[in-house]
């Protein structure tokens, strides 16, 4: 993971949040379209921050667009500061509820519900690790 302190000031930097919805212990991973930024990763769904949304909006607006579902935004959970080469990605995790909706990939190819222990064994996107290792320790602290 590259530090903003040493990410080039030349290269745009994207404030993107990420929903870790929980469902009956289980949490859902959504997989990347192929063609798409880092396709076929794995990834707790999300997306940009436009202007003048706040963090929580955004991600109740991105889910509600990829995944057809209402959710509530909960408590904060980690950032991640990934340089992708082309990009700095500054991601916001957040623990999210699902409200109502039937699950549609809109924006991804697949999506699976998975145990935070089941987590790395999926190929994420770099910039979501961190927010895996926050919620591991959430759940530490929980039991």
């Amino acid at each position: 993971m590259t530090d903003l302190s040493s990410a080039s000031q030349d290269k745009p930097e994207i404030l993107v949040v990420a929903g870790v919805i929980e469902k009956e212990g289980k949490y859902l991973l959504a997989q990347r379209f192929e063609h798409a930024s880092q396709g076929g990763l794995w990834e707790f769904p999300g997306g940009k921050v436009e202007a003048g949304e706040t963090p929580e909006q955004a991600l109740e607006r991105e889910l509600q667009e990829e995944l057809a579902i209402e959710t509530e935004t909960g408590d904060w959970l980690a950032d991640s500061v990934f340089d992708y080469g082309d990009k700095v990605i500054r991601l916001r995790g957040f623990v999210s509820h699902w409200r109502s909706g039937e699950l549609a990939l809109h924006s991804h190819q697949d999506a699976v519900w998975v145990e935070d222990s089941q987590m790395t064994t999926y190929q994420l996107c770099p910039a979501d690790y961190p927010i895996v290792d926050a919620l591991g320790v959430k759940n530490q602290t929980k039991d």
